[in-house]
């Protein structure tokens, strides 16, 4: 009989997990929300129930009985994962690690506490007064407490702008929790790593383009970074710290952290998955040889390999943002350095603005001897606007 493996979330992040998954044997059952499911026909199995219904999918995992629960690429989900697992006796990673990778003003509560530099904060609350952010200077990040893929963060450079900035993030909230803090210019990386037991493993470390302010919309992310050995082991003294302060012991994470002018590192959040925008899923084993999901499966299944690298390439990808307007056409060149693209939309349907890092209508990935910036003529949306 096939071990049994709950998978949560079903959008085109998590489909490199469903495909592993099976080619490695396991039957999968895939719990979400039936819209944008798109691993919904190539799952064994599809629940279409709210990730967000943890009780509900619970009563069903005790049916289906297991060997371990996963998911990538979602901080929502990882809330699902780890509280299943631990009521099934699978491995994750404890609740109380959880909410303090899933909230950001516990994450940065905890790192505060721990020593481990990060942009000062404060949530917003009913009783909020300027006396709050004393000590922060314009400009001021702000953003929801639980959210990701940019969704709802907004740089506010004076006070005129502040209410209207916390009015959006509270929208954008699951909890309506906003949290505000520091600005911290300078270089943003990314940094995936896998733990086992305790004992973190560091993957690779990640180039993040970024649209800037306002919405500091991710546009490309390449590795490996362009960084020095100093700073290597500077970053990685860092994120072990982190990882431990946020109790995180199982499965992988992705951390950012930004290096300013001054050369200095601020943790500015870790998430205890797989980063998201293919980094994990696909860039990481384009760039280092390492089978990342395969790494993850394994870790929710209660066997570990220690991560092996056998491949040095540069590996990236480059998100598509055509003009607002009903999709008409879709003109691929493809050279032989790209190894994937995908349009995420269907023709004739509409392309709005985009205003954050939630699914962007299409990209590309490319692995190279070098790192390849972004070409415009790869893929092109041709969109027509509406009347």
């Amino acid at each position: 009989m096939k071990e049994r493996l709950v998978i949560i979330g079903a959008s085109y992040l998590q489909r490199p997990l469903v495909e592993k998954a099976r080619e490695m044997g396991f039957e999968t059952h895939i719990f979400a929300w039936e819209e944008g499911a798109v691993c919904k026909n190539i799952g064994d199995y599809f629940y279409p129930i709210s990730i967000t219904e943890i009780d509900t999918i619970l009563e069903q995992c005790k049916k289906i009985k297991p060997t371990g629960i996963v998911s990538i690429g979602s901080d929502l989900a990882v809330i699902a994962v780890n509280t299943i697992a631990q009521e099934l006796g699978l491995i994750g990673n404890s609740i109380e690690s959880t909410k303090l990778s899933t909230n950001k003003y516990l994450m940065r509560s905890c790192f505060s506490a721990a020593g481990i530099e990060c942009p000062k904060f404060a949530k917003y609350s009913a009783e909020w007064s300027e006396d709050y952010i004393k000590g922060m200077s314009y400009p001021l990040i702000v953003k929801p407490v639980d959210r990701s893929g940019s969704r709802g963060v907004n740089l506010v450079k004076n006070q005129n702008d502040l209410k209207s900035a916390i009015k959006e993030a509270e929208k954008a909230s699951l909890s309506g929790e906003v949290i505000i803090e520091e600005f911290i210019d300078g270089r943003e990386l990314s940094i995936e790593s896998i733990s086992w037991q305790g004992k973190h493993y560091i993957l690779q470390y990640t180039d993040k383009v970024t649209s800037g302010a306002p919405h500091f919309i991710e546009m490309s992310h390449h590795q490996p970074a362009f960084i020095t050995e100093k700073e290597k082991e500077q970053i990685n003294t860092l994120v072990l710290k982190g990882l431990d302060a946020l109790k995180i012991k199982y499965g992988a994470s992705h951390t950012e952290i930004k290096i300013n002018s001054k050369e200095e590192m601020r943790i500015i959040e870790i998430g205890a998955r797989m980063g998201g925008e293919c980094i994990g899923s696909d860039l990481v084993q384009l760039s280092t040889g390492y089978d990342f999901v395969r790494g993850v499966i394994e870790i929710a299944t209660g066997k570990f390999n220690k991560p092996q690298f056998t491949e040095n390439n540069y590996a990236g990808i480059h998100y598509i943002f055509p003009k607002p307007g009903i999709l008409k056409g879709i003109i691929f060149k493809g050279d032989s350095y790209v190894v994937k693209h995908e349009v995420l939309v269907n023709m004739q349907d509409y392309i709005p603005e985009i205003k954050d890092s939630s699914p962007r209508p299409a990209y590309y990935i490319y692995k190279s001897d070098h790192r390849i910036e972004f070409d415009p003529d790869q893929l092109i949306l041709l969109t027509k606007a509406k009347k």
